[in-house]
């Protein structure tokens, strides 16, 4: 890969797509590497049509972007907002061997039963990592879907609610889906409805997923509060990354690595996720593919959960940056009924 424009963050020969909001309203704009910015919405006007015939609009979009005069402002001067509209958020899990194997090991709930009588953490982590390793792989692609209500831009407030404190991050590599998709795709097919990649954080609160009132023992609505899934800034079509390896995932908190990883890491691939999910559901065009989270999650340093005040920022070389502030919900008065989720080992919080 060339250059990295410090401004966008963006390779120097790519492009990025992005939703642009300012006084005037919202535009889809492609955005260039020094941050100059063409109002795609004339041609463009909505992700159906940005998305809808991928092969077809890169090609268009190289054109506009060699031959179109940019806006009078830059990107800096709008607000990003998160890259599509409404999406299904297809949600990856346990997809990197080493954050799995981790997750397994030092995450409290469900995962603690496994652990026997005096067994180290380094020996239920040799375990566990021997079961994603034999197991996982040897599977298939495992998926969760989030609401599109949880969904926020790259630079918005990270909003901690009144229940839970295990406040715990996941930044991933990200999929963006084109229009067409058919059912019952192969993964060599899967590829040419992938538009690009951009950068999510599929945040949960550790303390609200595990549930023994219920049989399955896990309540997935704890990873979908408001704000607990970012994404953005930029669309970076797939046609300039033919080699993902090139790809490294980096979040800080308040100015502390966490995460370090390459994206590429994976168990399973994303065509074989997008494979997976056309078997099970319709994909249409903007959907968004979080792919699973590297290691270096808070309950492996220490159980550091977010708490207010916090700053997260995230990193994919070649997609951009988000920065986000870490800010208490403002309840507006108001107390949770519920509270909590029962758990019957009491140090299992």
């Amino acid at each position: 890969m060339t250059e990295i424009h410090p401004t966008t963050g963006l390779a120097d020969g790519t492009f990025g797509l992005a939703r642009l909001g300012d006084e005037g309203g919202v535009i889809n704009a492609l955005v260039r590497p020094d941050g100059g910015v063409v109002d795609l919405t004339p041609q463009y006007p909505s992700q159906d049509e940005l998305y809808g015939d991928w092969a077809r609009t890169f090609d268009a979009l190289e054109l506009l972007n060699s031959r179109s005069v940019g806006t009078d402002k830059t990107v800096t001067d709008y607000r990003v907002l998160a890259p599509t509209v409404r999406p299904q958020i297809f949600c990856a899990g346990s997809n990197y061997r080493q954050h799995a194997a981790e997750m397994y090991t030092f995450n409290k709930g469900n995962y603690a039963k496994d652990r026997h009588d005096g067994e180290s953490d380094e020996q239920f982590y040799e375990r566990n990592l021997s079961f994603v390793t034999e197991k996982r792989a040897k599977g298939m692609p495992f998926i969760w879907l989030a609401s599109h209500g949880s969904l926020v831009g790259p630079d918005d407030d990270i909003e901690l609610p009144a229940i839970g404190v295990a406040h715990d991050w996941e930044a991933e590599l990200t999929i963006v889906t084109a229009g067409g998709a058919p059912r019952y795709l192969s993964p060599d097919e899967a590829v040419e409805y992938i538009v690009g990649y951009t950068i999510g954080n599929d945040m949960h609160i550790g303390d609200l997923f595990s549930r023994t009132d219920i049989k399955w023992n896990a309540d997935w609505i704890a990873k979908q509060s408001p704000t607990y899934k970012q994404a953005g800034p930029f669309v970076v079509p797939r046609q300039f990354f033919p080699d993902r390896s090139t790809l490294q995932i980096t979040l800080d908190v308040s100015g502390e690595r966490m995460q370090d990883w390459p994206a590429d890491d994976m168990i399973f691939s994303p065509e074989e996720y997008l494979a997976y999910a056309s078997e099970r559901v319709s994909i249409l065009a903007g959907d968004l593919l979080m792919m699973g989270s590297p290691p270096g999650n808070g309950a492996v340093h220490g159980a550091r959960w977010l708490v207010p005040g916090d700053t997260v920022d995230i990193s994919i070389a070649g997609l951009g940056h988000q920065h986000h502030r870490v800010i208490a919900e403002d309840l507006h008065g108001r107390t949770p009924h519920f509270g909590l989720p029962p758990f019957d080992r009491p140090d299992a919080r």
